[in-house]
Order: C-alpha cells, then structure tokens, then sequence
C-alpha cells in the first residue's frame, strides 16, 4: 500500500488492454443516493448540502471553477483552524470549519482510521492459492470473466440499502495477485541480476517492501528463491513496513505458514515515521507496488501575469462545505519540490501548465490577464509532494538501496488539471466517476498517474544531494513567500545548478548512485526483459496472448 496506507492495485476493466481501478461487478446500477449526485457538479459543494445546484455548463472562460461569480468563500474562513492531516487521526468525524493544504485533504479522506475510505471499504482480490491455469482459457476475456466469476462468490454484492446507500467495499486486482506467481518471480529476477552484478556473494541479499498488502509478492518472491537460488536464499531477508495492523499481522501469519517466518520481519509502522533498522548504508532493494498511485498531491497554480506559484488550500465551512483558497507558496515541502524541478531542464513536465506563446512571452501574458473575463491563474497542476518526501526518507534512511516501482502513467476519467487524479466510489456493482477531489470524505477512492520522468530526475536530484537533516542548519528562505524558493539558496558543497557530472559525481550525494542505471520500462518491456521467454510463456491462454504483458497497458516500472 502507500506508505501510509494498506496496498493499492492495478486494477483491469473487463475486455479492454488500457487499465484504469476498477471493480468487476455484473449488477444493474441502483439509484445513486443523494449525498453522491453534489460530486458531479463543478461547484465544490460537501454531501452535506440537502438540495444541490443542478449541473452547470462548464465554465470556459474562467478555470476557477471552485468559484463563481453568484457565491464567494465564507468570509468567516479567516478564523478557520489550520490543521493536518496528522492533526486529525483521532477525530471521530470529518471536521468542519478548518483548512489544509490539499495533500491533508485527500490523506484524510484516504487514510484516517476512523472514516478514511482504506479503513472501511478497501479488500484485495485474492486468487486460488497456486495461482490461475492461464492455460486453460481460450483468451484473455475469458480469463476475466473467470476473475468477474471468482470475485463475486468470494465478495459478494453489497445491499444497495441502509446507511451507506450500497456503497461497498472495492477488492483491488493487482498484477502480483493476478498472475500470481509468475508476475512476482519476474520482479524479483531482476532484482537478482542487479544483486548478483554488485554484491554477491560478500553481502546479504536485503529486500524491503513499503505496504505489502497481503503478503502476496513477499510470498512468491521468498518460494521462488528458496527453490531456484538457494545459496541466495541462505542470506536473504524480508523487511516488510506495513502502517495498517490488520496487514501486518496476515503478513506475519502468511510467512509462518508458507515456512518463511525466519527470514520476514514485519515493522508495524507509517514508513514517513519509521526510524531505521539498523545499518541504513547496507546495501538493499526496496519494492513498492501500487504505491505511488495513493501518494496525496498538492495542488498549484500559477498568477498568469507574473508565473508566481500559488498553493491551494482546502476549507471547511461550518455545513461541511468546501471550497478552494489559493494563497502565496508557504508549505516547505512545496517550496522544495518546486526547487528540485526548477534544477532541471524546461519540460512540460517542469513548466507551468500553460501554452508556449503565454509561457514565453510577459508582454502577452500581461496583455491576455487583461482580457475581459480571462482567468488571472493556470490550470491545477498536481504535485506529487508526498511521492517527494517518501524519496527524501529513503535518501536520509535507507541512503544504499536500489529503488523499483510499479504503478499507472496514466488515467482515463481524471480531474481536469495536469496529473489531476481519478475520483471515484463503487455502488451497486458499478463506478461512479467524479469531477472533482473535493468529496465526502471516506467514501470515494483517489488516486493519481506517476510521471515517471519527472519521478526519475527528482530521485536523481534528491539521492545527490545532502539529506534534509544536514540541511537544517543552512537553509536560507527568502523572506517573501511568493518567491519560488531554489536550492541556489542553501548553502552546501554541491554546485547551485546541474553540472555535466552532476548526476554522477555529487560529493554530497550518495555514493555509488549513478542516475544512468535507473530505467523506465513499460509494464510488457520489464516482463519480457527480466521475466523472459520462460515465465512469459506461463501465462498465455489459449489463442496464443499473453494475459501478463498485454493487460496492463497504462502501467510502467522504474528500476
């Protein structure tokens, strides 16, 4: 799962080879209950209103669409309580009269184990114990349907009546537990070339997973080299750091079953606060599958006039409504992200979400913002601010690891905006998508694409440079919050701007990094490089296709 969360998957829509989450389900849609039908309109508006506004056309010429020109935010927002997510984790009930930055907001609307959507509604599929016989489909829809099969004599449908109104629990598909053991086996012989290539046999083969579900790959893995690589075997162990206890506890039970108690730890803890194990400069492998696609993002936007970032923050009136404030650039984790991308070359990755001709041109940007009913911000741009501190933790905790992710690059049904998330919640059988982030809090799923590219060059950026703690005592803000805050302003050994060796030579990096030997693959281009001809062929179905390499077309790896 996320690092602060239970396991996360990809999941398949039946007889298509492009993926977006979703559940199998053959029931007729029931009526959706009122407290979902606010989530399609563009006005922000909480579950709570008795009589929403009828969907409006959207608005074309203005991209605030969290506002309108008949409602303005309660003026009483100013006396709001400021909070976190963290602030919140005991709290019975969605809070009202509060704000938070959006990345609070969707933690938790996610997480909080009291009305989070994960500690209530979230299972993981799980398939027959030795797996599939991919053989004996006669193709890949077949196969699907014996999935849809499978899910519903083992989950049921939920009742479409009572208190949540037939909103029921999701079951996750993921490849680990689809193609079990054939998806996990690939995964893992990469990692043994790499720890083949470098350490063996003078070091121990250390494997950590952040959310590890049910203990599904952790499974496959350990059986997989226990029977094929003994020797590697011998000197292998599992660190699992699981945050939710109910996984935790399965996880153990699982390996003491399958006889593999003795080479799995399992750390109950939220890996943003997890201290260490030890030795953090050995040499290790950390896994997360289906992870970074419930890493909560910030939201900005930038003043078309002057290109100056503005962080948004999520408030709370006093009924439970929301609406979106937009203030100068504050939040640390913002600023730092915001300076890791501008160390890198302009990208459209890099650069405000705007035209080029705007982008580029001030004269035209200060004579557009002039236009009458222009929009005086940019589109949203989502931030993967969370995805960053989990790499700024792996630098400072675990600085010797070699780092695989497996997650979607993109998603059918988003949130307009650039990397805007896909919103959704399971009723009756069936998805209903959203247009907005700004929903009931604990009934609706939210999760983002991972720019893969983006997420490689700030890992370089991060792994090559001091970690935060050595930062502390340097750091030099600019005293005007609006300015976009660089690393040129921190005083440490490593150069103010990307150098040619940069990458490969930081003295204030880690040692031996080298961004050259991470790779992006597409989710076929892994499985056929590192799981090979003989894996592959073990899960084709009966018209020759590959139900592994060709079911998961909107996923990548990063190794």
């Amino acid at each position: 799962m996320a690092a602060s969360s239970s396991s996360r998957g990809l999941r398949p829509l039946a007889h298509s080879t492009s993926f977006k989450r979703s559940t199998v389900g053959r029931s007729r849609l029931s009526p959706v209950p009122p407290f979902l039908i606010p989530s399609f309109s563009t006005r922000y508006r909480s579950t709570s209103t008795p009589n929403p506004p009828k969907r409006k056309q959207k608005e074309l010429y203005n991209y605030n669409t969290s506002l309108s020109f008949s409602a303005d935010p309660d003026p009483d927002h100013v006396h709001w309580r400021r909070v976190s997510a963290r602030d919140l984790v005991h709290r019975k009930e969605p809070p009202t009269r509060v704000k938070m930055l959006v990345r609070d907001f969707i933690d938790d609307s996610l997480y909080n184990p009291n009305y989070g959507y994960f500690s209530r509604n979230a299972t993981i599929f799980t398939p027959p114990k030795e797996g599939f016989d991919f053989a004996s489909f006669a193709d890949t829809a077949a196969f699907q349907e014996a999935v849809a099969d499978r899910y519903e004599k083992a989950y049921g449908l939920e009742p479409t009546t009572g208190q949540q109104g037939g909103l029921g629990r999701q079951v996750w598909h993921t490849p680990t537990e689809l193609f079990k053991p054939y998806y996990a086996q690939s995964l893992i012989t990469a990692v043994l070339h790499s720890y083949k290539l470098y350490h063996f046999p003078h070091q121990p083969l250390l494997l950590y997973e952040v959310g590890a579900g049910n203990g599904s790959f952790m499974i496959d893995s350990l059986k997989f080299l226990r029977d094929h690589h003994p020797d590697i075997y011998a000197q292998t162990k599992y660190r699992i750091i699981e945050i939710s206890e109910a996984l935790a506890k399965g996880q153990k039970q699982r390996a003491e079953e399958e006889g593999l108690g003795s080479k799995v730890e399992v750390i109950n803890e939220d890996f943003f606060k997890w201290e260490g194990s030890g030795n953090g400069d050995e040499p290790c492998f950390v896994v997360a599958l289906e992870v970074f696609d419930n890493f909560a993002h910030d939201m900005i936007r930038y003043d078309i006039a002057t290109l100056t970032p503005m962080q948004a923050v999520v408030g709370i009136d006093a009924s439970g409504d929301f609406s979106i404030l937009y203030e100068p650039v504050t939040d640390p984790l913002i600023r730092r992200l915001l300076a890791y991308r501008r160390l890198l070359p302009p990208s459209p990755s890099t650069s405000p979400p705007l035209a080029s001709p705007l982008l580029y041109s001030q004269l035209l940007r200060s004579a557009y913002s002039s236009l009458p009913f222009a929009p005086n911000l940019s589109p949203p741009d989502f931030i993967p601010t969370k995805a960053v501190l989990f790499l700024e933790r792996l630098r400072e905790m675990l600085p010797g690891h070699r780092l695989m992710v497996a997650d979607f690059d993109e998603l059918p049904d988003a949130v307009e905006g650039r990397n805007g998330p896909v919103v959704q919640t399971r009723y009756g059988g069936s998805m209903i998508p959203c247009e907005t982030f700004l929903v009931k809090q604990g009934y609706f799923d939210i999760f983002f694409p991972t720019d893969f590219t983006l997420l490689r060059e700030i890992y370089s950026v991060i792994m090559n440079s001091p970690t935060q703690k050595s930062q502390l005592h340097h750091d030099t803000i600019p005293s005007n919050p609006s300015t976009e805050f660089t690393p040129t302003t921190i005083k440490t050994p490593s150069p103010p701007a990307l150098t040619k060796d940069f990458f490969n030579h930081s003295s204030s990096g880690v040692k031996g990094f080298r961004r050259r030997n991470v790779s992006i693959y597409s989710h076929a281009g892994f499985l056929d490089k590192y799981g090979g001809k003989e894996l592959c062929e073990k899960t084709k179905v009966g018209d020759g296709g590959n139900v592994m390499t060709t079911m998961y077309k909107n996923a990548k790896m990063m190794f």
